[in-house]
């Protein structure tokens, strides 16, 4: 599978983002990148089509592997990710909707996406494989945004 050979970061869905990164912080040392809001984030869900969601992010500073952290609002978009699993691994791919293609044609399913299969899912897609482990695709195209947000 492609999109292994380029992962990025391990995200968590969290209840409280700065709890979280205080733990993580005192326990391990880890440093973050500045939070930033999503509110909301347009995502689209198989079984509803368009949705929303209300998001508070950080990454980890260190890398390669970095760790994403997620506080959402109950309610949106990302309750259909967090019923899956509250953990995923994000790597990227140069094109989502080819990656999405071809993950669809092995058996995995679309969890959320960025955008709908007419668009080719946009710049993201979150997918899993049966009560197996979600996996979010990530454009090359938004890769600059992201690692300067790291750095930032």
């Amino acid at each position: 599978m492609k999109a292994f050979e380029k992962l990025h970061h391990h995200g968590l869905i969290v209840e409280d983002i700065h709890q979280s990164m205080d733990k993580l912080r005192n326990g391990l040392g880890v440093e973050w990148a500045p939070i930033r809001k999503f509110d909301p984030i347009r995502v689209w869900l198989p079984d509803l089509g368009w949705s929303e969601a209300h998001l508070t992010v950080t990454y980890s500073r260190q890398g390669p592997i970095h760790v994403e952290l997620i506080q959402m609002v109950p309610g949106g978009a990302y309750e259909a990710l967090r019923a899956v699993s509250a953990a995923h691994v994000g790597a990227w791919v140069d094109d989502v909707g080819s990656e999405v293609e071809a993950l669809l044609a092995e058996g995995w399913r679309v969890i959320a996406a960025g955008a709908s299969p007419k668009h080719r899912y946009g710049q993201m897609a979150y997918m899993a494989r049966g009560d197996g482990p979600v996996l979010e695709l990530v454009g090359e195209p938004i890769r600059p945004m992201i690692e300067d947000w790291i750095r930032s």
